[in-house]
């Protein structure tokens, strides 16, 4: 197959090849060329002209590489650094910069200078101490006839406020930063916790002992604002088939019941965020956690003789409630 391509393709490119037909012809005039059409040779591409020279701030790695393998101070186009002006013509116009400046002359001498934007000034220290007065003189003016989360949310409440009035003037004169929003979002904390407070913790901190005598002097309700309230009833006789009922109720601090020691407890203890202790449980026991309920009947200790009944109702809004049995 291949003997038989070779001399035919041979053959093809002999009657093709340039001058074949005039070969053919023989003695045959050889007919004139068409004259070919002229194609406009675009102009020589040429490097654009040079817009910066180079300052006299060098260093090695800026250095360009000339052809002998030396490094020489020739023009070069670099788009930063100190750098001159240069004309059609290649003559320096501009200033040689001074050693430190950034930047070359502008190339406009009637350009005006780039205005500076001044940063206003801070008003955040004088918000802070007029919400901090704003606070004081709120809680101070309630201190002494409001409960406690009363008192606390309204002065937190016009701390509140001042915050808000400089944030909206800080929008028009000075600037306020991160620290006053800080203390908008931790005022505001402060003020829903305030709110959730009880109404009956007072402001007052007292310390409050009930010791009634006889049966017949026990009160069915005691109550405290806030402080440590202690109800003693180990005098107390109560006679077997009597119930004594009583109830104890302290806003914010610490209630201690003691009982005597051959009643029976009929206990309702109501914490809302603390601890309850009863007989038997080692002093140093404390487990505070929130919306504590407990309900027990305590018998007394083996080999006591018996008595009536006491049927307590129990409740702190903060704090603990301990429940002891006098000794014998």
């Amino acid at each position: 197959m291949r003997r038989t391509l070779v001399p035919a393709g041979a053959a093809s490119w002999w009657r093709r090849r340039p001058g074949a037909e005039e070969e053919a012809v023989g003695g045959l005039e050889a007919r004139p060329k068409a004259p070919h059409a002229r194609v406009p040779v675009p102009p020589e591409a040429k490097a654009p002209p040079l817009t910066y020279v180079e300052s006299q701030m060098m260093s090695w790695w800026r250095d360009p590489i000339v052809k002998d393998g030396s490094t020489g101070k020739v023009a070069f186009g670099y788009m930063w650094g100190p750098v001159g002006i240069v004309d059609a013509e290649g003559r320096v116009g501009g200033e040689v910069p001074k050693p430190g400046s950034r930047w070359g002359t502008p190339s406009d001498p009637a350009r005006p200078e780039p205005s500076v934007r001044r940063t206003p000034y801070s008003i955040a220290g004088l918000v802070h101490l007029l919400a901090l007065a704003a606070a004081v003189t709120g809680t101070a003016l309630t201190w002494e006839s409001q409960p406690l989360g009363v008192s606390l949310a309204t002065g937190l409440a016009a701390a509140l406020a001042v915050f808000g009035l400089g944030l909206v003037v800080s929008s028009f004169l000075g600037r306020t930063g991160f620290g006053t929003i800080f203390q908008v979002v931790v005022t505001a904390a402060l003020l829903a916790g305030a709110v959730a407070l009880p109404e009956k913790i007072t402001t007052e901190w007292t310390r409050q002992t009930w010791t009634p005598a006889a049966v017949s002097a026990v009160e069915p309700r005691y109550d405290l604002g806030a402080g440590v309230g202690t109800l003693d009833l180990s005098r107390l006789s109560v006679p077997e088939g009597t119930t004594v009922t009583t109830a104890v109720d302290v806003g914010a601090g610490k209630l201690e019941v003691v009982v005597p020691e051959n009643v029976v407890v009929k206990l309702h203890a109501l914490v809302g965020l603390g601890d309850v202790q009863l007989p038997g449980e080692a002093a140093d026991d404390i487990d505070v956690s929130p919306d504590r309920d407990e309900t027990r009947t305590l018998n007394p200790p083996a080999g006591t003789e018996p008595a009536g009944t006491l049927d307590l109702s129990l409740e702190v809004g903060l704090g603990q409630v301990e429940v002891t049995r006098a000794a014998s």
